[in-house]
């Protein structure tokens, strides 16, 4: 039973994160709304721009950086390189383990070059907009 605790613990305390992330959101934004509605309960004038940054969002529509992307990639790549190694040593002590675990590491090395992939693409269309950009 031990390891099927281990692992609802983990779930558990994701969503408790997720959860706590969302209401912390929610929090803040309800008070922001509430300095903005005491504001004008008050016949105090707001300026549009201090409306506009109150009730803007911290998360700006900036483009992603292609570098970026492509450090999570070798970050990504270096954990699956890692954990199917670990699935050669771990093979010593339990040989039913190794092909879970080299396939998990496997997959993680398929995320790593999908990033990889996607960062390519991501320089390549950002490229291609500039030029098209810079014809007169």
């Amino acid at each position: 039973m031990g390891p099927y605790v281990v692992a609802v613990a983990f779930w558990v305390f994701v969503g408790v994160v997720v959860v706590a992330g969302i209401v912390a959101d929610y929090m803040r934004r309800r008070g922001t709304v509430d300095v903005i509605r005491t504001a004008i309960e008050k016949g105090q004038q707001l300026d549009p721009a201090l409306i506009e940054k109150l009730t803007a969002s911290e998360h700006r529509d900036e483009p992603i950086e292609p570098l970026h992307v492509k450090l999570g990639g070798i970050i990504t790549l270096a954990t699956g390189v890692g954990i199917a190694l670990l699935a050669f040593f771990i093979s010593r002590i339990a040989p039913v383990a190794l092909y879970p675990i080299l396939g998990f590491g496997v997959v993680v090395i398929c995320v790593g070059v999908g990033l990889f992939v996607g960062a390519n693409m991501l320089a390549g269309a950002r490229e291609r907009e500039r030029s098209r950009n810079d014809r007169p």
